[in-house]
């Protein structure tokens, strides 16, 4: 009978260990699933329950009810945040130095709380993105309130620094926590918003602080490229290439080394080919086609060949555009 028992228990806590092994897994795969935006038709032919036509098949998409449900959802919540604001700018005069901070900085701390928790249940997910970009509106304008207030006046670029620093250590936090893209974004935007006011304080010229700025934002958008945020990248190429290339162009402007640009810019036109990015390939050739109209215009404009210039370069846009063409048709969605 003792062994009985004994065998019994055992057998039982065995199976509870697979149950909960199983369960594990579960989660896992579930998480997983979640994060790399996996259908679980996707993940039934994965397995074999389904066909792998019937995984790749589209989803329904959610009928006019369902669409109309959730854009005036949106319209609302966009509503009482713009009736919050008006409510809060029509009695800034009569808040007390506290209220104001707390209505503004609290509110903002409370949305990111809010986002954290909503991220963290299934049914509310949805609701953590708004409530993290109402966090990310409210936050730095509580910090710099607060300095406002209760500082002793100086350089308010102290100010704006401790508060994109605040912001983007706290997204960063955040990031770790959830990895959602928006957050992402905001990581981004405060520690570029940090970046250059640090570099301004340190009086470095505009045009370093825009080549610096800008070859930080490419490099970190390359590597965004390669994980599931690539969603980002159309922008944030924009952002980086367009800094950087101005940068450069001052650096140059008017100096023996000017015709450089035009060499920085084909060579984001071998970027683009090689991170198969239409982005970059459409910013490096608006690039060169500005440079070569600048150009133009600065040493041609009081010659009597100026017409025959437009001429030439009106052909030469054209050439560039074809030339943009084929290499996106080519190379650039080959990737």
């Amino acid at each position: 009978m003792v062994r009985s028992t004994s065998w019994a228990g055992s057998w039982g806590r065995a199976v509870a260990d697979v149950a909960d092994a199983r369960g594990r897994a579960l989660d896992e795969i579930v998480a997983l699933a979640r994060r790399h935006g996996l259908t679980g038709r996707e993940v039934l032919a994965a397995l074999g329950e389904v066909s792998p036509s019937a995984a790749a098949a589209p989803v329904a998409s959610p009928g006019r009810q369902g669409v109309l449900v959730r854009v005036l959802g949106a319209l609302g919540g966009t509503f009482v945040f713009a009736g919050i604001c008006v409510f809060i700018a029509l009695q800034w005069d009569s808040m007390s130095p506290a209220a104001r901070v707390v209505v503004t900085l609290g509110s903002g701390m409370a949305a990111f709380t809010l986002s954290l928790l909503a991220h963290r249940e299934v049914p509310y997910e949805k609701a953590a993105p708004p409530l993290l970009l109402i966090a990310a509106a409210l936050q730095p304008t509580g910090l710099l309130v607060l300095f406002d207030e209760y500082g002793s006046g100086g350089d308010w670029r102290w100010a704006s620094l401790v508060a994109c620093g605040t912001m983007a250590v706290q997204m960063a936090a955040a990031l770790w926590m959830n990895r959602g893209t928006v957050t992402l974004f905001l990581v981004m935007v405060f520690s570029t918003l940090f970046a250059w006011t640090a570099l301004d304080l340190l009086d470095v010229d505009g045009e370093v602080v825009a080549l610096l700025i800008g070859g930080g934002l490419l490099l970190a958008t390359i590597g965004v490229s390669r994980s599931d945020h690539r969603a980002l990248t159309p922008m944030w190429y924009v952002v980086g290439t367009s800094s950087f290339l101005a940068g450069f162009f001052d650096v140059v402007e008017g100096t023996p080394a000017e015709l450089l640009f035009l060499m920085a810019a084909a060579g984001f036109v071998y970027l683009s080919v090689a991170l198969h990015s239409r982005t970059l390939l459409v910013v490096a050739t608006v690039a060169i086609l500005a440079y070569t109209g600048w150009y133009t215009g600065q040493y041609f404009a009081d010659s009597v060949g100026w017409p025959v210039a437009l001429i030439v370069f009106g052909l030469l846009m054209i050439g560039l555009s074809a030339l943009a063409f084929r290499i996106d048709r080519d190379y650039v969605r080959k990737g």
